[in-house]
């Protein structure tokens, strides 16, 4: 089995007590400039407090990574490509001149 498969990755954060998982997700959002402290601790009335972050991003983490570690990419499959009509052949032809080869 792939050691970054669903059920390694799951099982791996299924056994991380709440405090640990609440240091790793703090750590992580500090490295990215989010500062949870601003938040009340636990407020009923607010959009959102510190409690319930941290709640949601442990049930993400205890649910969601093995459906990401199992994620691969379809190398025949073409991405989507935003207003490929208003593109129509600027960009090709001979040394961008906008022309059709």
């Amino acid at each position: 089995m792939n050691p970054t498969s669903r059920t390694s990755v799951s099982r791996r954060y299924r056994d991380v007590s709440d405090a640990d998982l609440d240091t790793l997700i703090l750590a992580r959002l500090e490295l990215l400039g989010v500062d949870l402290s601003v938040l009340p601790d636990e407020d009923a009335d607010a959009p959102a407090d510190r409690s319930r972050i941290l709640a949601s991003a442990r049930r993400f983490l205890r649910s969601t990574p093995g459906a990401i570690a199992d994620f691969a990419m379809d190398p025949q499959q073409v991405p989507p490509v935003m207003y490929p009509a208003e593109l129509g052949g600027r960009l090709a032809g001979p040394a961008g001149t906008g022309e059709s080869p």
